[in-house]
């Protein structure tokens, strides 16, 4: 793995300031890197150190998450985070690029596929679909990786433990990467994940009136469908439903791995994704 490290960038978007990471040299193939709800952009370490010296990497704060500004309550629909997106594409003017997006950076990323194909070089989805599995009303299925309550701790190492546990299948120095990146400290002096409270209730989905089956069927990009063989968010036959749906869609599991499949299983997904973009099996 590469040790260059990455460099804070801030866009300002509506009344927003927006903070993303860029690893690389601008000359390199580049790739955008969205993540799920309630993550932040530094999930992304471990996957950008291995290619930083071959791609150009910019991982997001999506807004209310990480360093990236909060909004209001109203104000965090997917259709929201897609323009954040597209801020930061046209900012840092990014003609062809590849995205790769977790959860309901999925979701943003299939949305942006649909609207902006001629941009794209590929897209990749990491265990998220255009549909979810039968669950009761109000279910979380993201379940462990996008970090859940409690909301406070005594201490860092109080959280890395309580993540820990959680992420039972995940390498424990990726655990305390992210949680060192992923919480603030209070007024009361206690530490508290860095994500927006109101981000505890899910955003609404792309939109009531659109039909996310249809919208994906309508993406021409080359796209890696990814799933964890552990996933409460993606089935089998979702997966494949996706694989038949989209015009040039195929389909990896990664064994082993839930929800969050690129912290359990950093090398599994570090491969898939080399194999997609570069045609060979990562060192």
């Amino acid at each position: 793995m590469s040790s260059v490290p990455a460099e804070s960038r801030y866009i300002h978007h509506e009344d927003l300031r927006l903070h993303h990471l860029d690893w690389g040299r601008e000359d390199l193939p580049p790739v955008i890197l969205v993540h799920g709800i309630r993550l932040h952009a530094h999930v992304w370490n471990n996957f950008a150190r291995r290619f930083n010296d071959r791609l150009h990497i910019l991982a997001l704060d999506q807004r209310g998450h990480g360093d990236s500004g909060w909004a209001s309550r109203d104000r965090y629909h997917t259709e929201d985070f897609y323009r954040d997106l597209r801020a930061v594409v046209l900012e840092r003017k990014l003609r062809r690029f590849t995205l790769i997006g977790h959860s309901l950076g999925g979701l943003v990323s299939m949305l942006y596929a649909h609207r902006h194909p001629e941009e794209l070089e590929r897209l990749v989805l990491v265990d998220i679909t255009a549909g979810l599995p039968d669950a009761p009303p109000g279910a979380d299925l993201s379940r462990i990786s996008e970090t859940p309550p409690p909301h406070d701790f005594d201490s860092v190492e109080a959280a890395i433990a309580y993540l820990g546990r959680m992420l039972s299948l995940a390498p424990p120095d990726m655990v305390e990467e992210s949680v060192i990146h992923g919480m603030r400290t209070t007024e009361a002096g206690r530490y508290t994940w860095k994500y927006d409270p109101a981000l505890s209730h899910r955003p609404r989905p792309v939109s009531t009136s659109m039909d996310l089956w249809n919208l994906v069927g309508g993406i021409p990009t080359p796209t890696l469908l990814q799933y964890g063989s552990h996933s409460r968010v993606v089935s089998d036959e979702l997966a494949d439903r996706m694989a038949k749906t989209m015009p040039c869609c195929s389909v990896e599991r990664i064994e082993r791995a839930g929800h969050a499949l690129f912290t359990d299983q950093p090398d599994a997904f570090a491969a898939s994704v080399e194999r997609f973009v570069f045609g060979r099996t990562a060192s």
